[in-house]
């Protein structure tokens, strides 16, 4: 089983009831040497190759659309084992959380460092007009997929109504609105299931030996 857990505050802060939209980023990395292998890997001297958001990897990810005057909360959960740097272009971020902790003193920044284990929340404000503004991890290795650039947690902030340009990667796809859990955070509180995260059961086939 995998997914974020989210715990509503009885009292949020005057920023958070602004919140007109959620988008959660859980970033992972990946060891394609033990893809299939249970309870290996995972050491100092195992190499990752892979990294991800949400379990996927650009250009499989999404983007973010918004409207303008939207009031964005990210929520970032650092899964891996590896520090990340997520970076908004055209945005400042408002951190107004840490591992679920409203911050004394919140603070704006470009770029925040998750590390393994860590959340942080943080205030987007959508105050352009139209546009594509991307939003990806400032690690530079991060931003590959089995060495190959461009790759990883990489997305953009979409604003409604901007133009389809031909070499948009995610021109002709078909969109997934939760892909961000944005739908799947305003159903209330439970159990959430988003259909487009299943996946089909590892299986691997048992090589006969010359005992056999």
């Amino acid at each position: 089983m995998w997914g974020p857990l989210i715990v509503d505050p009885k009292k949020p802060l005057p920023i958070e009831k602004r919140v007109r939209k959620e988008a959660i980023m859980m970033l992972s990395t990946w060891e394609s040497k033990h893809a299939d292998k249970y309870g290996q890997g995972s050491t100092p001297y195992d190499v990752e190759d892979y990294f991800s958001v949400n379990g996927k990897s650009f250009p499989y990810t999404q983007p973010i659309q918004l409207k303008t005057g939207d009031v964005l909360r990210m929520r970032f959960v650092g899964v891996g084992g590896a520090i990340h740097a997520m970076h908004s272009h055209g945005h400042d971020m408002l951190v107004t959380h840490k591992d679920g902790l409203p911050l004394p003193s919140p603070y704006y920044a470009d770029t925040i460092l998750i590390g393994p284990g860590e959340r942080y929340d943080a205030i987007i404000e959508a105050n352009q007009k139209e546009g594509r503004f991307i939003f990806h991890d400032h690690v530079d290795k991060h931003v590959t997929a089995g060495g190959k650039f461009p790759g990883g947690p990489i997305t953009v902030m979409e604003y409604d109504g901007t133009p389809v340009d031909d070499w948009y990667v995610w021109k002709d796809i078909d969109y997934d609105s939760d892909f961000f859990f944005s739908e799947a955070m305003n159903k209330g509180y439970g159990i959430i299931e988003s259909p487009r995260f299943k996946v089909k059961p590892l299986t691997r086939e048992r090589r006969r030996s010359r005992d056999d």
